[in-house]
């Protein structure tokens, strides 16, 4: 079993999300402007990791772990109308459900377990809509200490 970081999941995300088109900027570690960098997008989505959890079935340190992980996916439509706004940022949250949800990431998660399972809109502050989305995935790790230590 070859042995996989979420750095890897997150990347591979970050790259499904930019071939659709959909997306100005599609970005690790926040929006641009949480950088302090210029914020010009009117379409975007920011992939930031969210949480991490490990079970296994057996007391076999020699058995498979199932890491449950999730990434916080916040999109970002910009426009003066409201309701183009709110339609655009729907839209690219269901873009990326439709590239996302049931596909195996970077070739170590299991597609069984990869959707986007929930989403909040947050509160509107013209011109930008945003909405807040956890996309949950699992993976196995070989044994009780088979992490990826490389850099």
């Amino acid at each position: 079993m070859t042995s996989h970081r979420e750095r890897d999941v997150r990347n591979a995300i970050q790259e499904l999300l930019d071939v659709t088109g959909a997306f100005d900027g599609v970005y690790l570690s926040g929006l641009p402007e949480h950088r302090g960098e210029r914020a010009g997008d009117r379409r975007a989505a920011a992939i930031e990791p969210d949480a991490t959890t490990e079970s296994d079935l057996w007391d076999d340190v020699t058995g498979a772990m199932v890491m449950t992980a999730s990434v916080v996916l916040t999109f970002l439509a910009r426009d003066e109308d409201p309701q183009l706004r709110d339609e655009a940022a729907e839209l690219l949250l269901n873009t990326a459900a439709a590239v996302l949800n049931g596909r195996s990431l970077a070739g170590a998660t299991l597609p069984g377990s990869t959707r986007i399972r929930s989403w909040s809109w947050l509160k509107p502050t013209a011109p930008e809509r945003r909405i807040a989305a956890r996309l949950e995935f699992q993976y196995l790790v070989e044994g009780w200490s088979g992490l990826d230590l490389s850099e």
